[in-house]
């Protein structure tokens, strides 16, 4: 078996995370340790559809694109940005000389939070060129350096960079997308997620830590209704 949670996972706050997941593993014993990012092969989608993965967490857009059908839905993790819980959104952040936002930043074309937030959104109508950054911190790093105007980064995450990010401080945020489903923990197809479930809710009540904005917010654990993820629309690939 193999469990990861990467999506939020940095050098700083990694001994969060794996408290959190002794939690879950005093549910549940057998559970393997967590596999830190660095240890995941570069093509991420390999790793969610193992057969013997046993949790990770993903992005919405790859949920309802490449792993449909695919995998299991476990549930959501929320962080209190928004109510009801296990929904999210994304900040705007631009650069503070731009006046008007021509190029813009994006961490990948399966993110949620970074790229198909921002199809339609009113800011970003007159953007003329794009820089796919690799991951939110990069793109944050575009805009602070002024190779980009602006970009969408995930609410949660912006927390976390808030707090570990110099760059944080020389941009400024200028708005927000609508509220989305948040990211879905995922098993392998076949397994059975009600271990899981009652295991991940146990987990957010008993798990305690003085800084929980570091992990971006408390953790509370949701099942939500999996069409609303479906429902999202899928938004076409950046341009070439």
């Amino acid at each position: 078996m193999i469990a990861s949670l990467p999506m939020y996972w940095r050098p700083e706050n990694a001994h969060l995370w794996r408290g959190f997941w002794r939690h879950v593993q005093d549910a549940l014993p057998d559970l393997p340790d967590l596999t830190p990012p660095e240890d995941i092969p570069s093509r991420w989608t390999d790793h969610w559809l193992r057969y013997d993965l046993i949790l990770s967490a993903t992005c919405s857009l790859p949920f309802r694109t490449v792993l449909k059908d695919r995998v299991t839905y476990v549930g959501t993790l929320g962080h209190f940005v928004t109510e009801p819980g296990g929904y999210y959104f994304s900040r705007l952040i631009r650069h503070p000389d731009a006046r008007e936002i021509t190029t813009l930043a994006y961490n990948e074309p399966i993110s949620q939070s970074g790229w198909a937030v921002t199809r339609g959104h009113p800011a970003l109508t007159n953007v003329k060129n794009h820089i796919e950054t690799g991951a939110h911190s990069a793109s944050l790093a575009a805009v602070a350096e002024g190779r980009a105007d602006a970009a969408m980064i995930d609410a949660i995450t912006w927390r976390i960079l808030e707090r570990c990010d110099p760059n944080a401080q020389r941009v400024i945020v200028d708005g927000a997308s609508p509220v989305s489903p948040g990211l879905p923990l995922i098993t392998a197809k076949g397994n059975d997620p009600a271990p899981l479930r009652a295991a991940l809710a146990q987990a957010t009540q008993t798990f305690k830590t003085e800084d929980p904005d570091l992990m971006g917010g408390p953790l509370s654990f949701h099942l939500l209704d999996e069409a609303t993820y479906h429902a999202l629309p899928i938004p076409a690939a950046p341009p070439a």
